[in-house]
């Protein structure tokens, strides 16, 4: 108990001392001019993209959410945070194999005869790799792996950013009152999603759904893996 809250601490503090400069930055501009103006904007959006690439995971993520609400923020901040949609460096690829051989209990020859060097998408939660399966059909798949401790490390992120948001709202409303959202609110729905995102069971059953859907339809042109 004593070091889960030693965990959080540390990440809340390191997570302040990126949030911090920004706030400031963010809070002077407006005292100075009133509002925030437009030329300040691409600046402000540049700083938070690279605050949210060195807070890592949950914070890209958070950053690729925020890149497709044109409701909550200008264009030039959201084709700044939209860079975080192709910009994920992928984690160790023995790591990755060191983690499908725990979750699947063998040595990965048990299960595939291949599997790619590399992986050939890499996501803010996961990553994946093409592999062939010891199957004696040479069936391909795509291999999904979450990132080290990434349930751990979201649930603390979240943790950090539930605290963030209030403390931001309340800047906000007394900064800013002609603004509307609720980051409370919008926060606490972005980490439902977060860890349904998570849940590959789940992942897997709607895709399975999906598929029969697509079936009884008899839509030809869309193809759902297996």
């Amino acid at each position: 108990r004593k070091k889960e809250r030693g965990a959080l601490n540390q990440r809340w503090a390191y997570f302040v001392g990126k949030a911090v400069p920004f706030l400031t930055r963010l809070v002077t501009l407006f005292i100075a001019d009133g509002k925030i103006e437009d030329r300040h904007v691409p600046g402000l959006a540049r700083q938070a993209r690279e605050d949210m690439q060195d807070l890592g995971p949950t914070f890209i993520k958070l950053g690729q959410m925020m890149s497709v609400r044109p409701d909550v923020l200008p264009k030039p901040a959201l084709d700044e945070l939209a860079v975080l949609q192709d910009s994920v460096i992928p984690f160790d690829t023995q790591v990755a194999i060191q983690q499908i051989e725990k979750e699947l209990n063998g040595p990965l020859g048990q299960f595939f005869t291949s599997i790619s060097e590399k992986p050939v998408a890499a996501a803010s939660l996961a990553q994946v790799y093409l592999a062939t399966l010891n199957d004696g059909k040479d069936t391909k798949v795509a291999v999904k792996v979450q990132r080290p401790d990434v349930l751990s490390t979201v649930s603390k992120d979240l943790y950090v950013l539930r605290r963030a948001a209030e403390v931001f709202q309340g800047l906000a409303d007394r900064f800013i009152p002609q603004q509307r959202t609720n980051y409370v609110a919008l926060l606490n729905e972005w980490a439902i999603g977060f860890y349904t995102e998570l849940d590959f069971m789940n992942e897997a059953k709607n895709q399975q759904r999906l598929r029969d859907i697509l079936i009884d339809n008899e839509v030809p042109y869309i193809t759902v893996p297996k």
